[in-house]
């Protein structure tokens, strides 16, 4: 398969792209990327990153960034952060997406154990990570040509946390535990679903 990783720098993102690089042609983009960067919160950008690429399998986003502070210290201005870079730049890089997916293409999102689960100062993330949750739920019912949307929401990743440390009242998840959900939402013909690992 040809797949593309969106934020193949970061801690899941890396090891979701060394997981398929295995056996699959896989891109990694990110802000940084010289050679397949993107700006998720501009459109345009991920349409040149698209561009470039040769028609594709599966897209897998692992990027987005939200303000962690206290309710009472969240300003507009905070939860703006969240809402264009975690929820809109993967509403984007899925609406993108799906023009340049192949018939049968797989999308995944990613979210994580705050969607449902209480951390202090999580206000913002938590708030973006229902919505997308939500998104999966419904717009993968109107996706064209077959293509499936899927969102892998982990916990903590062990290693990038304290292995001990509670967070959200649940131990942190291994990081390959976290890339097998990423592998079933890529290759099982399974759509609309939040894949949970808590």
């Amino acid at each position: 398969m040809k797949i593309l990783i969106i934020g193949a720098s970061g801690t899941i993102g890396k090891a979701i792209y060394n997981h398929f690089s295995k056996d699959h042609e896989v891109f990694g983009a990110h802000r940084t990327s010289k050679k397949y960067s993107v700006d998720i919160e501009d459109k345009q950008s991920i349409i040149a990153l698209f561009q470039k690429l040769p028609k594709l399998d599966a897209v897998v986003i692992a990027a987005g960034t939200a303000i962690s502070k206290p309710l009472d210290q969240l300003t507009e201005a905070d939860y703006y952060i969240g809402i264009r870079s975690k929820l809109m730049g993967q509403v984007l890089s899925m609406q993108v997406a799906k023009d340049y997916l192949k018939d049968k293409g797989s999308i995944t999102l990613t979210t994580g154990i705050l969607s449902e689960h209480y951390e202090p100062e999580t206000t913002a993330l938590s708030m973006v990570n229902g919505a997308l949750n939500s998104l999966v739920l419904t717009s993968s019912q109107e996706l064209p040509r077959g293509i499936r949307l899927n969102v892998v929401a982990p916990g903590a990743i062990a290693g990038a946390y304290p292995k001990d440390k509670l967070f959200a009242g649940h131990l942190p998840v291994a990081i390959d535990d976290t890339v097998a959900l990423y592998r079933k939402a890529v290759e099982q013909p399974i759509t609309g679903q939040i894949l949970k690992l808590y």
